[in-house]
């Protein structure tokens, strides 16, 4: 077996980038969430009245 070279040292782990990619999504459901938050509570009022 050859020792790793440069290019596969840079190269991130797939369970690197696997949780990577969790992160992001996790970051854009929140805020997705966020986002949506003030007109949820807006309807929620409109409807209560």
């Amino acid at each position: 077996m050859s020792p790793p070279t440069p290019r596969d040292a840079a190269r991130p782990a797939p369970r690197h980038r696997f949780l990577w990619f969790v992160a992001l999504w996790l970051l854009g459901v929140a805020g997705t969430a966020l986002l949506v938050l003030p007109f949820h509570l807006m309807i929620a009022a409109a409807m209560h009245h």
